[in-house]
């Protein structure tokens, strides 16, 4: 039988007692590949206590840093998660940079453009993407500069500068991580990323971990162990308005869940998918929105009145943001 969405691990049921930084590691981090992503998921989870100024605080502080991990898509992680999860998704990171620049590792040497990058950015000076591919340019002349740049954001220990404000972020650039007290080992790292899936998306299978991940099934193989956890209570019904590519549209493997299915559907667009109104686990709208402008919602079905009252509340949060 398919396993049940995960409502208990991904604080949906209730809000969230805790602080950002124990949110962040309940979920197994938060996608992050639009602007809004982040807030919106945090009040998803935590309704009206959701605190922006919070989230500003913890990231200026590096205590939650913004990084390409997960599939290669940027996530918001503690930085706990990410030095141990950076170093299990090393090959699988090498071999996204492949996939999307081909030829590269035969154009530029893989352990010469990471020590390069080091360097580059042991002055701890805040880069562009296309800063990074332009300083790397004249010393690998036989691959674009654009795949360096993306090379480089995939391969070193970098995040993203932290925003002045988290609900308007600046243009991005990246900085060094903050170094561990100790560097974590491969095999830590994986066996933490697989116990952090299980307990934010579990119970699931090896290949619902290397959907989610990008690993391949058999290095999530060798993790298996770790995915064991207890059925969980039933699923209790709920409203949700959960941010664009919200990781729960990516925790199952299975071609038949409705998230999954929805994904495919031709009103979400697969390059910029957008946030979506879910009940019960449908989906029965999306919304977008607009630089400056409240967000828009496209109903896929009637909607009763306990939708429209979310959605009214989501969009009364959303002007306070803006305002503030």
């Amino acid at each position: 039988m398919e396993p049940a969405l995960p409502w208990s691990g991904q604080s949906l049921d209730e809000p969230f007692p805790g602080d950002l930084v124990a949110l962040v590691e309940q979920l197994a981090g938060i996608n992050a590949q639009t602007a809004r992503a982040i807030p919106v998921a945090i009040w998803t989870r935590c309704g009206e206590k959701s605190d922006l100024g919070e989230l500003t605080d913890r990231m200026q502080s590096y205590d939650l840093v913004k990084s390409n991990v997960m599939r290669g898509t940027v996530h918001l992680l503690t930085l706990r998660q990410y030095w141990l999860w950076r170093t299990a998704l090393e090959p699988t990171l090498k071999r996204l940079v492949a996939g999307f620049c081909r030829g590269i590792w035969d154009s530029a040497d893989y352990d010469k453009l990471h020590a390069f990058g080091l360097e580059l950015m042991s002055d701890n000076q805040p880069r562009t993407r296309a800063d990074l591919g332009s300083a790397a340019a004249d010393h690998f002349p036989d691959t674009e500069p654009r795949h360096l740049g993306f090379a480089l954001r995939m391969i070193l220990p970098i995040v993203e500068s932290a925003p002045d404000n988290a609900w308007h972020p600046s243009r991005t650039t990246y900085r060094l991580a903050p170094a561990p007290a100790e560097q974590p080992d491969h095999q830590s790292g994986l066996r933490d990323l697989a116990r952090s899936f299980a307990t934010a998306f579990g119970p699931a299978t090896v290949d619902d971990f290397a959907y989610w991940s990008g690993l391949k099934k058999s290095e999530a193989q060798t993790v298996a162990d770790q995915l064991e956890q207890p059925d969980p209570a039933p699923a209790r019904p709920g409203l949700h308005v959960l941010p664009e590519f919200d990781n729960l549209y990516y925790c199952r493997r299975s071609t038949t869940s409705d998230l999954y299915q929805a994904k495919r559907d031709p009103r979400f667009n697969p390059q910029r998918m957008p946030g979506s109104l879910i009940q019960d686990g449908r989906v029965i709208a999306h919304w977008t929105y607009r630089k400056n402008e409240p967000p828009t919602l496209t109903p896929w079905e009637p909607l009763n009145p306990a939708a429209e009252a979310k959605w009214s509340r989501f969009t009364d949060w959303w002007s306070r943001c803006d305002e503030g």
